[in-house]
């Protein structure tokens, strides 16, 4: 045992020694143990996200949409293919080493089926805006189900998620997609059926009041006076 304890530190002190001695050799021993260090981590890990611009569905890893990673990109874009209203997304990942402005990832709003209202004001409000986008869930081919935000005020730190303005604007109605069957994502879409429900019943109660001039009259001139007049106007139309 003392033999074999004697023989490692001797090979221990030769190799100090030598990486001493050779100022090359050293550099090369410890950037190769690091850059096989680093390989082994991505193996493990794979963040691709971090200088991969996501391009198509396919290229957003599993792992991700479990673990919630959210991600920046531009709206370039709106589409309409069939009954589904996709918004297409330039992703910017953390390190963008290798971006393109032709390649755009098809993102799909959660929960909600745009009308043609929704859809022109989604082309004039959104296109050219930065965005936060969480995948959900990976859907067909063609497009990613992804809960979409903007910052408001464009240079604020308050998230507005494109969903439930479309269902407070009454430019969509709500419907279950393919998300909806993850578990995890269960609290989200019984919001925004909470939100079509209470923006119904409010406009119920305004065209009733509509219909008293009165009472109309009295209930706008409550709200011009108490909220500052870029509050009249709903979210994102400001």
């Amino acid at each position: 045992m003392e033999a074999a304890k004697e023989y490692v530190w001797a090979k221990y002190q030769g190799l100090c020694n030598y990486l001493e001695r050779d100022t090359v050799g050293s550099e090369l021993a410890i950037y190769g143990t690091s850059a096989l260090m680093l390989a082994v981590a991505y193996a493990k890990r794979k963040p691709a996200y971090l200088v991969r611009q996501f391009k198509q569905p396919s290229h957003i890893p599993e792992r991700l949409i479990s673990e919630r990673v959210m991600h920046t990109g531009r709206i370039a874009g709106v589409q309409q293919r069939d009954q589904d209203t996709l918004l297409l997304i330039q992703h910017r990942p953390l390190i963008p080493l290798f971006t393109s402005r032709k390649r755009l990832l098809p993102v799909k709003l959660p929960g909600v089926r745009v009308d043609a209202n929704g859809y022109s004001w989604l082309q004039q409000c959104l296109v050219g805006r930065e965005a936060t986008f969480l995948p959900l869930k990976s859907g067909r081919d063609d497009y990613v189900v992804c809960q979409l935000c903007l910052v408001h005020p464009p240079k604020g730190d308050r998230l507005v998620d494109v969903s439930e303005t479309l269902l407070k604007l009454r430019f969509a109605r709500f419907a279950q997609d393919a998300a909806a069957s993850v578990k995890r994502n269960d609290k989200y879409y019984q919001y925004l059926r909470k939100v079509e429900r209470t923006t119904a019943e409010k406009e119920a109660w305004l065209s009733w009041a509509a219909g008293h001039p009165y009472i109309w009259r009295r209930y706008y001139e409550l709200k011009q006076r108490l909220l500052p007049k870029e509050k009249l106007l709903p979210e994102l139309v400001r």
